[in-house]
């Protein structure tokens, strides 16, 4: 696992405010970009600034890494969970991309859950590009 990104989540589950600047510093870029379906903003201080919000208002909250971390070409995906009292309250994935020369995360794009099936034919994505369904089995009678 990249050293910046257990930088990153050991900020956001930093129960000392006075030490989050310290791991984000070893975490991210200065002009980090950071995106999520709430928020969306450029610079360590505002990052800070959320993960400080956060820790004030959620301090018994925990996040963990959910699954393997695929990598390639400078980007990192991978699922997280939000928990509290070992129950997951929310699951993510995010999709970060690294500063090559220093190792620090530059951006991350981040999503609440899965994304949705789809529903049916008005769901925007044309019929050829949507799944075959599985075919009709016989029950045999």
């Amino acid at each position: 696992m990249p050293a910046a990104l257990v930088a990153y989540w050991t900020a956001w589950n930093e129960s000392d405010l006075d030490r989050v600047r310290t791991h984000l510093a070893s975490a991210v870029t200065s002009d980090v970009e950071w995106n999520d379906p709430r928020d969306s903003f450029v610079g360590i201080d505002e990052l800070e600034a959320a993960v400080r919000r956060l820790r004030t208002s959620k301090p018994d909250y925990v996040f963990t890494i959910a699954s393997e971390i695929d990598q390639h070409h400078d980007r990192l995906r991978y699922r997280w969970n939000m928990t509290r009292k070992n129950r997951t309250l929310m699951e993510g994935l995010d999709v970060v991309t690294v500063e090559p020369s220093t190792g620090l995360l530059a951006r991350v794009d981040g999503f609440f859950g899965h994304p949705t099936p789809i529903a049916d034919l008005d769901s925007g994505i044309p019929q050829q590009l949507q799944p075959i369904p599985p075919a009709a089995t016989s029950s045999g009678s």
